[in-house]
């Protein structure tokens, strides 16, 4: 490419994929590591040029793993061996966030200079001006917003360890952020023309807006002498209602909210051969929150600690319901299931799921709520210098009473969303990978068009009245 430094490019996915991409028998997929295309995708990069794939939804997992390695290579973004020194394996990781598998978008992708970091994520074409301009404007740290409509301000832990641990050197936006030995992805897309702090605007209608957002630490060490090897990470899940003005006049109310880290599917995944290897909780088990009768507020953790030893520091970040609020918060495993490896006696693989029940209604009131694994869990590598992938869902859920006429009936609308972390380690030797069976190709969301959540869907349930 002879551009000049900082430009943007976008690429029509059908112009490059014949010769990254081979399909074989029974929907096999290979992406060739040794591309031409990846090492010019790897150079532009390095270049701090801004790259766009303008694809079909249903490729975005293809191509955030060929943005993500190129991305690696141009870093030379490695796991550390014990002794502090680069390992030969590229560690990638990434979101697969839902979107609409018929509708064209853009996965963006950018290096963060000067620390390293990955911009990553799709985006609709009617969004792709904003984010643009958001990536490559200089740091922007908003305290206030001078509309009365102020949805999360202050309460996505993504954005808050964002703006304290890593806003110093690029503008808040979706990516990879890496910091000594400490690597941190974040799924929110940037679609706003000055705040940030919102998460992913998911669903949005006459009823209100659902944001959620999701983010992971994890750390480039391999901790311990014995295989497996075991980076840490830790995971953190946000969500948030604001509820309309005319939701409100309607009677309506918001229901409950249901957030999940669900290591059970990637470990059935695993047992089933479909991924190589899986992220689970060595424990003491750290799960925040806890379940309580009856809160307002709460606290989330951003930060990652290992045997003592803080390679994030700890921050904590408040979640508070609307005054005169409170909710019911339930902790489960659903199911519960744990497993042992040698060397490791113990691994929680349980899908982790909060219910939080508000119950509480209010013009242009945001109810937010977060959850996280803490502990840290860890990525459990059979051995190095072998390809390993994970992949494990972060699930969420919204319920809301939109209208209620008393002694008559009430509507209902649910939002969820299945979201994806995919975790790679590939070998600098590799030059193939087989994305065949990994969640990075399972891109099994469709989401409404120009949304970022896995489905809707609404009813009505009669309520009348008896009279004696």
């Amino acid at each position: 490419m002879s551009l000049p430094n900082n430009s943007v490019v976008v690429i029509d996915w059908s112009l490059i994929k014949s010769s990254i991409i081979s399909s074989g028998p029974l929907g096999r997929i290979t992406v060739n590591l040794t591309s031409p295309v990846i090492h010019d995708l790897a150079i532009a990069i390095a270049r701090n040029d801004i790259i766009g794939i303008y694809a079909n939804g249903s490729d975005e997992g293809v191509i955030e793993f060929v943005l993500a390695y190129s991305w690696a290579v141009a870093t030379s973004h490695k796991l550390l061996l014990n002794i502090n020194e680069p390992s030969n394996d590229y560690l990638l990781a990434y979101p697969i966030i839902p979107v609409s598998r018929h509708e064209p978008v853009v996965i963006v992708v950018r290096w963060v200079k000067p620390w390293g970091g990955l911009i990553i994520g799709p985006v609709y074409l009617s969004q792709l001006t904003t984010v643009m301009v958001n990536m490559m404007r200089p740091t922007t740290t908003a305290t206030t917003v001078s509309s009365n409509v102020d949805p999360v301000q202050g309460e996505d832990p993504c954005y808050e360890g964002y703006s304290v641990e890593f806003s110093s050197a690029s503008s808040p936006s979706s990516g990879v952020y890496v910091t000594g030995t400490t690597t941190f992805i974040w799924a929110a897309p940037m679609l706003y023309s000055g705040w940030y702090q919102y998460g992913i605007p998911g669903y949005s209608d006459g009823n209100g807006t659902y944001y959620w957002d999701t983010c992971l630490l994890a750390s480039n060490e391999i901790f311990g002498s014995a295989p497996p090897s075991v980076p840490p990470i830790n995971v953190i899940g946000y969500e948030a209602y604001l509820e309309s003005p005319t939701m409100y006049d309607n009677g309506g109310l918001e229901g409950y909210q249901v957030g999940a880290i669900d290591y059970y599917t990637g470990y059935q995944m695993y047992k089933e051969g479909k991924v190589s290897t899986f992220v689970g909780d060595g424990g003491p088990t750290q799960w925040i929150p806890q379940s309580t009768s009856s809160t307002s507020s709460y606290e989330i953790y951003f930060g990652l600690e290992v045997a003592g030893q803080e390679l994030i520091p700890f921050i904590g970040i408040g979640i508070s319901l609307p005054a005169g609020t409170s909710e019911m918060i339930s902790l489960s495993q659903n199911p519960g299931y744990s497993t042992s490896l040698p060397n490791v006696p113990t691994i929680i693989l349980s899908n982790i799921t909060w219910t939080f029940s508000v119950g509480a209604s209010g013009s242009y009131a945001t109810f937010p709520n977060a959850f996280e694994d803490i502990s840290p869990a860890s990525i459990y590598l059979p051995s190095l210098s072998t390809e390993s992938y994970a992949a494990f869902p972060v699930d969420f859920e919204n319920n809301a009473v939109t209208s209620w006429v008393y002694c008559a009936h009430f509507t209902y609308q649910t939002i969820w969303v299945n979201a994806w972390w995919v975790i790679d380690v590939v070998p600098s030797s590799s030059s193939t990978v087989d994305l065949s069976n990994t969640a990075a190709y399972w891109n099994l969301a469709n989401a409404p068009p120009s949304s970022y959540v896995s489905g809707v869907s609404s009813g009505i349930v009669y309520t009348p009245c008896t009279y004696s």
